[in-house]
């Protein structure tokens, strides 16, 4: 999915401005899809030149007026389609296991806090999908789904960080060759 597919989706739920889309990006879907905020207006852009948004202007006190964008059936359709090509793959990058694949090259006190930063960053994503399932009453049963999705897989890295982070630098420094040192 790009972000011209992230925006059709968020609003195939309902109407929103730039900045609403962005937020919704943050909060629901941050835990499986990325975009930048700099590629949103270029987005919403392109899919109003298409014929798949269109957008009204919405004065706001003391504050510059917003576009708030629509989806046209057109878009919806187009939403659909794309919702029924799309294949379910995964794709997992992470700069962390980038760092774990060569940690051998790495000093003790960097992968023990790359280790600690990534525990963090888990427990905080954590914490935002609980806290997104405990105060959102109309979810649907897929949004439920892909926060309990995201949850679970929190839990199970979070598990793995527990179990191995105190033995991974003894392991790291076992299996250095003399030529990393």
């Amino acid at each position: 999915m790009n972000t011209s597919h992230l925006c059709l989706g968020i609003l195939s739920l309902g109407d929103a401005s730039g900045y609403e889309i962005k937020k919704a990006i943050e909060q629901t879907f941050s835990h499986f899809q990325a975009t930048s905020y700099g590629s949103i207006y270029p987005a919403l852009a392109k899919l109003s030149e298409q014929g798949l948004v269109r957008y009204h202007e919405q004065a706001q006190p003391k504050r510059p007026t917003k576009k708030v964008f629509t989806l046209t059936d057109t878009g919806r359709k187009h939403f659909f389609q794309t919702l029924m090509a799309t294949e379910p793959a995964e794709q997992h990058r992470s700069d962390f296991l980038f760092l774990m694949m060569f940690a051998h090259l790495l000093p003790n006190e960097q992968i023990t806090l790359l280790l600690d930063k990534q525990t963090g960053l888990l427990q905080a994503e954590l914490n935002l999908l609980t806290r997104i399932i405990d105060e959102r009453e109309t979810l649907t049963p897929g949004m439920h789904f892909t926060l309990e999705y995201g949850i679970a897989a929190n839990q199970a890295l979070l598990r793995l960080m527990q179990t191995r982070a105190a033995s991974l630098s003894q392991e790291i420094d076992a299996a250095r060759s003399p030529k990393t040192l």
